[in-house]
């Protein structure tokens, strides 16, 4: 009798421990974390190359090769400064290539400065036109069609030249200059210095 009373107690303790066990709540997580990553969009451009000197490519055959004359359409083109590019532009008919560094989308715009020294000529800012004492300016960019896509560069506040260039991709492009239309009363070196611009899309 004693070994069943002995059992059973034990028996009868197992219940107790296995329904506390049960009935006791778990301790609930009382904090939680949440990591936040941040990329910046970021950016950044480059163009190469830095220069370019029309009428120093072929020639137009009017002046000596690296002189323009007035009254004249040039292209940054590397067949030739006065073959027009193509419709759609090609990768080989456009001097600069620019890339886009940053991590998002860009846009682009080309501002073409007023020249300074020498015979210094102002943009018509305009249709791309020349004038007296004005000069006209385009900016283009390849794959896109020359006659109609083609962007007049402004002095300042040019339209987009083109939209939506890929993060860490690069495009071609070139521009246009037609010299004023009348003569110049100097031969000393005049300078613009363009700006691209870039813009998130």
């Amino acid at each position: 009798m004693r070994k069943r009373m002995l059992r059973l107690a034990i028996v009868l303790a197992s219940v107790v421990a296995l329904m506390l066990g049960v009935v006791t709540p778990v301790l609930a997580e009382t904090s939680q974390n949440v990591t936040v990553t941040a990329t910046p969009a970021f950016i950044a451009i480059s163009n190469a190359p830095g220069t370019w000197a029309p009428n120093d490519i072929e020639g137009d055959g009017v002046t000596p090769k690296g002189f323009t004359a007035p009254d004249t359409v040039y292209y940054s083109n590397p067949l030739g400064d006065e073959l027009s590019p193509s419709d759609p532009v090609a990768d080989g008919e456009c001097r600069f290539t620019l890339t886009n560094t940053s991590t998002i989308p860009i846009d682009l715009t080309v501002n073409f400065p007023d020249f300074t020294g020498g015979d210094a000529s102002a943009n018509t800012d305009t249709d791309g036109s020349n004038g007296v004492g004005e000069f006209g300016a385009f900016s283009y960019f390849s794959s896109d069609d020359y006659s109609t896509d083609k962007v007049v560069a402004k002095s300042t506040g040019s339209d987009t030249a083109f939209a939506a260039l890929a993060a860490t991709t690069d495009i071609k492009w070139g521009l246009t200059y037609e010299s004023q239309s009348d003569a110049w009363t100097s031969g000393s070196a005049m300078t613009s210095t363009v700006v691209i611009t870039a813009t998130a899309s």
